[in-house]
């Protein structure tokens, strides 16, 4: 399964239904809006082979490339 690195995030099954219960006129049963199971999957992306959400995504670029910059020496001519 799929996870975060840092937040652990997966793959969760929720209820989702198209709209609400009884929505749909005069008796609440006969017309009921089916309720569904279905996966909500988060936004995984990889990042130096590590898969990471995109809110922790933005937190490890952000480390790395403060980890890579520099302070560059003045060039003499």
């Amino acid at each position: 399964m799929a996870m975060c690195a840092v937040c652990n995030k997966k793959t969760v099954i929720r209820n989702w239904s198209r709209h609400q219960k009884g929505s749909s006129g005069a008796s609440v049963w006969p017309l009921r809006a089916q309720i569904v199971k279905k996966p909500q999957h988060p936004n995984l992306h990889t990042f130096k082979g590590q898969k990471f959400c995109t809110k922790c995504l933005r937190i490890v670029k952000s480390a790395f490339n403060a980890s890579m910059s520099r302070p560059q020496a003045p060039v003499q001519a």
